[in-house]
């Protein structure tokens, strides 16, 4: 194995310039490097007359640790340093780098990010980067002043600050970047497996210009980047706060969803279900319910407490003053909060006043049939009247009672009673039996 010592012979043992290169030490400067040999060209400046003013070629630079395999310790020199330049056996070799004199006879200090106390250890470059290991165990690793990390042994602490940020790991990555419309992404995905079977993807601040916020769940594919294709959960929320959930099978993001709900920022709740989301419910901002089943029944509740239901043929309806109203295809019937009932066709209408009056209307015959008698009872006058005939049929007796001190009248079967044709009243042409 050689060291690169300079061979000699006798001659040259004896030689001024050659005894003096055997063991000697000067201030040198580097002006040349070759990284791929380790080694420099220095020019002396100081010495003895052997090693003064000479320059070097093969001048190898001091590491650390360095070892014949190859694992080293060190820093790369840079051209215009300056350091001790040793030689030994005609070998040079430079180590032990200073800083020129300032102004004032000190060396010049350097950029250092931070305070530099006894003990500390610090790597610092041209650039500004630096790397301080505190003698109170702090480390600290600076590149710019937006780009740093501090480990704080107090608490097991670590300070970062950066302005684009990326993970990545067997189990997920983290993403936060910023655009050049000052909008910022933070995006992370976690995986169940190495090989992202099932993953769950989030993503804040400018996820689109609508939307600041994105979680999904589903399957993915392994090697595809940006997340799950075919989610099986999806929640959004927008720059105003409405948020949307969907679940659905494992489809293409956008496909109808088995559920969904949307919550606005005024209270609002809209609910979609069922596969082909056919059942829907609303909550409005003031309170109001609506419920629709496959578009064959609704059911609405107003925030003023007003109650309809309506299906494919019939509706029913409770408002809030108690009006209540049932109805289908061919027939209604409303109660008032006052008391008036209706019940109506297409034809006839019945009315019942809260009064006490009773009104039916129709455009064809009336019947009234009681299987064990109909009475009409009133205190007032009793009116019958038609355009036609008016006919009173009864296989027994017709009683006309007077009242109270008054005669009674029995017509007896068959009994005709002709229109009063403005006469004089004549008796009936029929017997006329007079009980009192």
């Amino acid at each position: 194995m050689s060291y690169g010592l300079i061979d000699k012979s006798i001659v040259e043992c004896i030689h001024p310039t050659r005894i003096q290169q055997s063991a000697n030490i000067a201030l040198g400067r580097i002006i040349d490097v070759d990284i791929k040999t380790r080694t420099c060209t220095v020019a002396t400046v100081t010495g003895s007359t052997g090693i003064f003013d000479v320059y070097p070629t093969q001048c190898q630079w001091l590491c650390q640790d360095a070892n014949p395999e190859g694992d080293e310790s060190g820093s790369i020199p840079r051209r215009g340093s300056w350091g001790i330049v040793y030689v030994i056996d005609g070998q040079f070799f430079i180590g032990g780098y200073t800083k020129p004199l300032g102004d004032k006879g000190t060396t010049l200090r350097g950029n250092e990010s931070t305070t530099l106390n006894e003990g500390d250890k610090v790597i610092s470059t041209l650039a500004g980067n630096q790397l301080t290991i505190k003698i109170n165990g702090r480390i600290e690793l600076y590149s710019t002043p937006g780009l740093s990390r501090n480990l704080i042994p107090t608490n097991n602490k670590i300070v970062d600050l950066c302005s684009a940020y990326d993970f990545k790991s067997a189990g997920g990555l983290i993403s936060w970047k910023p655009s050049k419309d000052l909008t910022t992404l933070w995006r992370a995905e976690y995986h169940n497996t190495t090989n992202r079977l099932f993953l769950v993807e989030e993503k804040k601040g400018f996820v689109s210009s609508d939307l600041m916020f994105k979680r999904a769940v589903g399957p993915a594919v392994m090697g595809v980047p940006q997340g799950t294709k075919t989610p099986v959960y999806v929640q959004t929320i927008g720059l105003s706060g409405e948020t949307i959930t969907e679940i659905h099978p494992p489809l293409p993001e956008g496909s109808p969803s088995g559920f969904k709900s949307t919550i606005g920022p005024d209270g609002s709740i809209e609910i979609l279900a069922g596969a082909a989301q056919t059942v829907k419910v609303n909550v409005g901002a003031t309170g109001s319910v609506e419920v629709n089943v496959n578009d064959l029944g609704n059911l609405m509740l107003s925030d003023t407490g007003d109650f309809i239901f309506a299906g494919p043929v019939a509706s029913a309806s409770v408002l809030k003053k108690g009006d209540i109203e049932l109805a289908n295809a061919v027939a209604t019937l409303s109660m008032a909060a006052a008391g008036d009932i209706t019940v109506s066709n297409a034809a006839v209408t019945i009315s019942i006043s809260a009064a006490g009056e009773v009104t039916i209307s129709a455009p064809n015959k009336v019947t009234i049939e009681g299987k064990a008698g109909v009475d009409i009872t009133s205190i007032g006058p009793v009116n019958i009247e038609g355009v036609g005939p008016i006919s009173i049929k009864t296989k027994g007796q017709i009683m006309l009672d007077g009242g109270t001190g008054a005669s009674d009248f029995v017509l007896t079967n068959p009994t005709t009673l002709s229109p009063f044709t403005g006469a004089p009243l004549v008796p009936f042409s029929t017997t006329v039996m007079v009980s009192k």
